[in-house]
């Protein structure tokens, strides 16, 4: 009783911090992420990047903390990942990409969107939710398209096992690289300038340094192995929330039982009540700094779509942009090393895409 108290109270708490960190780096908002994949505002990049390189420095110090605790967290990230082939990771964290550039969101996101007021997020959380009902009863037709004929070792799913590098060292290491460039990418593209924020941002007052708040976003890793005993992410939680009707039937969890298996269990809900307390977070930054609802949505189909291209899409990676991008490079898992790019691959591929056949329609009408 006491630990589901505890375990809960914490998700809570990352969730509060985790949406107002990201309502207040303006990062949310569709704009910014559909041109972070045509490369014209660097906002996206650098909380992303603050993220990922903290995400890195504090697993390292969780490493030594607690060596035992940190393997559990390795074991319980790589598990999914071990019988799924490089090409599944890759399709599906591309497929992730093109819903990002879509609905101008992502798993995580998205409820940090409905929180500050952005239109048409409820939509693309709706395309979200149908995406994981969906994989939930496509999920045993899939595995033998996706699985390989051997479970790899978690020893084997590393960089580590490539090079004779420790994990302290090689972490750190990819940590002090990320913050070099975030420091380049903040010279040229400067986060204060009105190219990268929209005119009712202004710059400490309503908005803080996206990096700076990717730093505070990752700082949660902490919490999370020490208080939930897991990495930080957001994909699984759809999975945890559309899977309750199963409760009403004994023959849909037999025959369902991988979507069956989000059902129940602190392991489960942990991600799902971060993720809702994320609304919470978003909800209070931006009633606070009189900025809820002033972000221009993305229309309703697109909405749809890109949130149900982003779930499915992070359901076959096994892992989103917070799963992969944040905790799986810093654990410095190969896959997760691949799939980050993927994602960034399928984003500027329909972002290019869209820009090319309508540009007004894609990005033009968000400036307004």
């Amino acid at each position: 009783m006491w630990k589901s108290v505890v375990t809960l109270a914490s998700s809570c708490v990352m969730g509060l911090c985790f949406g107002a960190a990201m309502d207040l780096g303006k990062v949310t908002l569709p704009l910014v992420i559909r041109e972070q994949f045509l490369f014209r505002r660097f906002l996206m990049l650098k909380m992303f990047l603050g993220a990922a390189a903290s995400s890195a420095l504090f697993l390292t110090i969780a490493s030594k903390l607690s060596p035992k605790r940190f393997q559990h967290v390795q074991e319980i990230f790589m598990k999914p990942l071990a019988a799924k082939t490089v090409a599944a990771v890759s399709l599906g964290a591309f497929t992730l990409g093109s819903g990002m550039a879509l609905s101008g969101s992502c798993p995580g996101m998205v409820l940090v969107q409905v929180g500050s007021g952005v239109p048409n997020s409820l939509w693309t959380l709706a395309g979200g939710m149908t995406a994981a009902a969906l994989y939930g009863i496509l999920q045993p037709r899939l595995i033998p398209l996706y699985c390989t004929k051997s479970k790899e070792k978690i020893e084997e799913q590393t960089v580590m096992s490539q090079i004779n590098v420790s994990y302290a060292r090689l972490a750190s290491s990819l940590a002090a690289f990320l913050f070099g460039v975030i420091y380049l990418v903040e010279i040229y593209f400067p986060w204060t300038s009105s190219s990268e924020l929209p005119s009712w941002a202004k710059p400490w007052i309503n908005t803080l340094p996206p990096h700076l708040m990717g730093v505070i976003i990752g700082s949660l890793q902490l919490p999370a192995v020490f208080m939930v005993a897991d990495t930080l992410g957001s994909s699984q939680a759809y999975m945890t929330l559309t899977s309750q009707p199963l409760g009403l039937s004994g023959y849909l969890q037999q025959k369902l039982v991988h979507w069956n298996g989000y059902r129940m269990g602190l392991d489960n809900w942990w991600q799902a009540t971060y993720l809702l307390s994320a609304i919470s977070g978003a909800f209070l930054s931006s009633t606070f700094t009189n900025t809820r609802g002033l972000a221009h949505g993305v229309p309703v189909v697109q909405a749809f779509i890109g949130g149900f291209l982003s779930i499915f899409g992070s359901r076959l990676a096994s892992g989103c942009t917070s799963g992969h991008g944040l905790s799986g490079m810093a654990l410095l898992v190969t896959k997760s090393v691949i799939a980050v790019p993927a994602m960034f691959a399928g984003g500027i591929f329909t972002g290019v895409v869209f820009q090319t056949l309508n540009a007004q329609g894609y990005t033009g009408f968000l400036k307004g």
